[in-house]
């Protein structure tokens, strides 16, 4: 009789954890549709989030203006209304969706399962067939969903910039997906949040803190480690002046402004009259010791930031393949105004490192009038005299052309993601029931 008796306490235990991991992790279509149907019937009866979406309207709305208005003036200025104006409208009010969809999402998910456990209907939903992941799965669905009202709310806008040209269905159609990605992160982190902490003020304030080191740590860590990557005593060719004759030079120009006090004279077509000359027949290659800072180390920091991803992510207009400075990301940012990629070229050249090689005798020709620019269709500094003419002086050492390369936003969306699993996974322990231990004066039912 006891042998028997243990053996049905034994099969009773393992039915009873079976059906306790079956009612955790199990995930069937009709659930989660019951507990996303659920939410945003609750969501749907208060009218406060229809003042909010019409509140949002009405701010992108005032903010797409005032940037289409800044971005035509400057257009019309520049004479390059195609590559100005929608490269940059659409940049920035992107840029600008994507910050307050940040700041709002959190509203949806951080006070969703303390706020139901403190209103005493959180044990209801848990006494039900319900599985503890469909719980989490169709809060999460539910607040993702009308986050991503926000979002397609700021459409209009966005075909608005696009009238302006130089924006691409594609263009568009990636960069809200990424987006909505990123605000389902945001979302399942308010999720977790929501789980560990019983006070609502609690797992709000915690969530704004992951979005605020997301957004905003993200680059102030990265740029306070260059004090850590910064070598000194770095050798560095150089073609220019050998330290001998720039202190010879240096020592004439000291001179001319001793013998002249003459301090208005006019720099606009190159030194004035009476100037000392650039020995620049003299440039050759030397090394020099001097401070770089290897931006190359720390440039990864800034991947999980939600709007490099985004940037990263968002490809060029079509209609620029065409155009020589294509292939430099840089000078295509430049022309354009697009600030989405100048935030990724900002990026790709922090992650090539310091220069090895520089030309420090071409600049020394400014002195004589001549204007220094570089080809971007290819890979010289050319000179231009004051006549228009050029001189047969080609730079021995090549730009640093910054290109599109390997995109790697995947990376940064990657870490978002692992980052709102391991929150919706802390959503789903802390829920799972029976419940190992609570704190004193949580409230169940």
């Amino acid at each position: 009789m006891s042998s028997i008796t243990d053996t049905d306490m034994t099969a009773s235990t393992d039915t009873r954890a079976r059906s306790t991991t079956m009612n955790t992790w199990g995930l069937s279509w009709r659930g989660l549709r019951t507990v996303v149907d659920l939410e945003l019937r609750q969501r749907m009866r208060s009218k406060r989030w229809l003042v909010a979406l019409a509140v949002w309207f009405s701010v992108i709305g005032a903010m797409t203006t005032l940037v289409l208005v800044a971005t035509a003036s400057m257009s019309r200025y520049s004479g390059d209304t195609e590559a100005t104006a929608g490269p940059m409208a659409f940049g920035l009010i992107t840029l600008f969706v994507l910050g307050a969809g940040l700041v709002i999402a959190p509203a949806f998910t951080a006070t969703s399962i303390n706020g139901d456990r403190n209103q005493g209907t959180l044990a209801t939903l848990q006494a039900t067939p319900l599985s503890t992941v469909e719980i989490v799965a169709g809060k999460l669905v539910a607040a993702w969903a009308v986050a991503a009202v926000f979002l397609v709310a700021a459409l209009p806008f966005i075909v608005w910039s696009m009238l302006l040209g130089g924006i691409s269905v594609v263009q568009v159609l990636i960069c809200f997906a990424v987006m909505f990605a990123l605000i389902a992160v945001v979302c399942a982190v308010g999720l977790g949040f929501s789980a560990m902490f019983d006070r609502s003020a609690s797992s709000t304030v915690m969530t704004y803190v992951v979005v605020a080191s997301l957004s905003v740590l993200t680059l102030i860590v990265p740029a306070l480690a260059t004090v850590l990557v910064t070598v000194d005593n770095t050798t560095v060719r150089v073609y220019g002046l050998p330290p001998e004759a720039e202190w010879e030079y240096q020592q004439a120009i000291d001179d001319w402004y001793m013998a002249d006090q003459d301090l208005d004279h006019s720099w606009e077509n190159g030194a004035p009259a009476g100037f000392p000359a650039p020995p620049v027949q003299k440039c050759s290659w030397h090394e020099v010791t001097t401070q770089v800072t290897h931006t190359d180390r720390v440039w990864w920091m800034v991947l999980p930031n939600p709007f490099v991803v985004v940037s990263d992510a968002a490809p060029l207009p079509s209609s620029t393949k065409a155009d020589p400075y294509y292939v430099d990301l840089g000078h295509y940012a430049a022309v354009s105004g697009d600030p989405l990629a100048g935030i990724r070229a900002t990026v790709r050249e922090a992650a090539i490192g310091p220069e090895t090689e520089r030309d420090d005798c071409i600049w020394l020709y400014t002195y004589l009038g001549y204007n220094v620019s570089q080809e971007y269709s290819g890979t010289t500094i050319t000179l231009t005299a004051p006549d228009g003419s050029r001189p047969d002086y080609v730079s021995p050492v090549e730009p640093r052309v910054v290109t599109t390369g390997t995109p790697v936003w995947p990376w940064g969306l990657g870490a978002n993601l692992l980052l709102g699993a391991f929150f919706f996974w802390v959503a789903v322990h802390r829920l799972k029931i029976p419940y190992k231990r609570l704190r004193k004066g949580t409230r169940v039912a």
